[in-house]
């Protein structure tokens, strides 16, 4: 028998007669014996990420009820302290039922409400020593829910939103604001609940402050938080202008306070006015005098005629003549010819969303009853030439037109004859430059003058008993009302 060399051994196994390998009865013991542990371990893999993946949903049910449940209980709470701090009621227990995860929290300088009247550049605190607005706050898992100022408010990450609206009201022309804050410490979990007392009930917030209001912007400047759920109340729920700022987390909200504009001057302005023509200016005269922008009330007029859908009438390019009403433009209105207004019946409103363009023609109020004529200019008022806006009296009746002009006032004045006007002019906004020759008899308000050309203004003084309202704006504030209301609330 010949001996097999070492190599020639074949330590895998016997082969079959068509030399495949053959798997002995040990080796499909062992691949069995793997194959379970494989599909054990496969199996307890799944089972563990199913298990990972439903603790995460039931973690996050758990947290979503909590949460849910802390905004009813801060709703009804929220009520309780409203009685205590308005004087309805001597004091007030509360409870937010179970807690697994979040505690509650008293935070006295969560936040601000600041009330300002600004005037030009100027602003002035109403409320001094009246200004914080603490919270009391739940902490759960993954956000916050807060009282603050009669409101319930929900943070999550940086983002807030209203979850019950503040004590805010503001309704036509008035304002009420009961300021409440919250005091107080402490930190608990569990089951929360505690008692709500009276610091501070109906305490003026803003003391010699008269109303109505007589001139000004009201501005409510909010720091919170929960600021972006504050801009979003005040933002929808007021209709003067709300701004944010991130950087500091506040908010602010303007309300303007309605003019009675005096014309007891011959001219007034905000920054300068200068002569480098020939010009001859009738005392009074101020400047430094800042004056309330006529946009508002000139883009009030607009939006009423749209909605009304006042038409144009007879009023057109090519002049002609009107009688008692409004007349709305859309657009600019050039005149070609001259136009003819009559008073007799009532006042007239011409509404000019654009240019009023007179060019070398008149503008003549031809009766002579005690009715006036109101333009509101969105942009522009321009003559040239000979144009003439006043009266068919022989004595001038300034009085008798008003301009309310958004921009600019007589910049195309240059060239040859002399533009009259015989009118109030208010045109705060207006840096008026005139180069030609310029009658004026009236009273005029601009935010500059600059004299290039021949201007007279010839003031009268029977002006200084006329006095406009230049009311209209949407977000008009006459009565201020501001309390300041403090409740202690101790949690158990």
């Amino acid at each position: 028998m010949t001996r097999r060399e070492s190599g020639d051994s074949h330590p895998e196994g016997p082969t079959g007669v068509d030399g495949s390998r053959r798997f002995g009865r040990a080796e499909r013991s062992q691949s069995e014996v793997l194959g379970t542990v494989l599909i054990l371990g496969l199996s307890m893999t799944v089972i563990g990420t199913s298990l990972a993946l439903g603790g995460v949903a039931v973690g996050d049910l758990i947290s979503d009820a909590e949460s849910t449940n802390v905004e009813t209980g801060m709703a009804h709470m929220s009520s309780k302290i409203s009685l205590v701090a308005l004087g309805d009621a001597d004091s007030q227990r509360f409870s937010l039922g179970a807690m697994q995860e979040g505690t509650l929290a008293v935070r006295p300088d969560a936040g601000s409400i600041r009330v300002y009247n600004a005037t030009g550049s100027d602003r002035e605190l109403l409320n001094d020593n009246r200004t914080t607005m603490g919270a009391l706050v739940y902490v759960g898992e993954d956000r916050e829910i807060a009282y603050q100022g009669g409101g319930i408010w929900t943070k999550q990450g940086n983002a807030s939103r209203m979850t019950s609206p503040p004590e805010y009201h503001y309704r036509g022309t008035t304002l009420t604001l009961p300021i409440i804050n919250v005091t107080g410490e402490g930190v608990i979990g569990g089951r929360p609940d505690g008692r709500i007392t009276p610091v501070t009930v109906a305490e003026d917030a803003v003391p010699g402050v008269s109303t109505p209001l007589e001139s000004g912007t009201i501005e409510i400047e909010i720091q919170s938080d929960y600021y972006q759920g504050w801009y979003a109340f005040l933002d929808e729920r007021t209709e003067g202008e709300t701004e944010i700022y991130h950087s500091n987390r506040t908010v602010v909200s303007r309300l303007v306070v309605p003019d009675t504009e005096t014309f007891d001057n011959a001219l007034s302005v905000e920054t300068f006015y200068e002569a480098k023509g020939s010009a001859d200016i009738d005392e009074p005269v101020e400047d430094f005098t800042p004056h309330r922008s006529a946009d508002p009330l000139i883009d009030n007029r607009i939006a009423t005629a749209e909605a009304d859908g006042t038409g144009n009438g007879s009023l057109s390019a090519s002049g002609g003549s009107i009688d008692a009403g409004t007349y709305y433009i859309d657009g600019d209105l050039v005149l070609t010819d001259d136009l003819d207004i009559d008073t007799s019946s009532g006042n007239v409103t011409i509404i000019v969303d654009g240019e009023f363009d007179i060019q070398n023609n008149d503008v003549t109020v031809t009766d002579s009853s005690d009715h006036h004529v109101e333009y509101y200019v969105a942009d522009s008022f321009n003559a040239d030439g000979n144009g003439y806006l006043g009266t068919a009296s022989v004595d001038a009746e300034p009085a008798r037109n008003r301009l309310f002009i958004g921009n600019g006032f007589l910049d195309d004045s240059s060239g040859g004859g002399t533009v009259r006007i015989e009118a109030i002019v208010y045109a705060p906004d207006a840096d008026i430059e005139t180069s030609g020759t310029v009658d004026i008899v009236g009273s005029i308000v601009a935010n500059s003058l600059d004299v290039k050309g021949n201007f007279n203004l010839e003031y009268k003084s029977s002006l200084a008993e006329t006095t406009v309202e230049l009311t209209g704006a949407a977000d008009l504030l006459k009565y201020l009302h501001v309390s300041h209301n403090e409740v202690r609330v101790d949690p158990n």
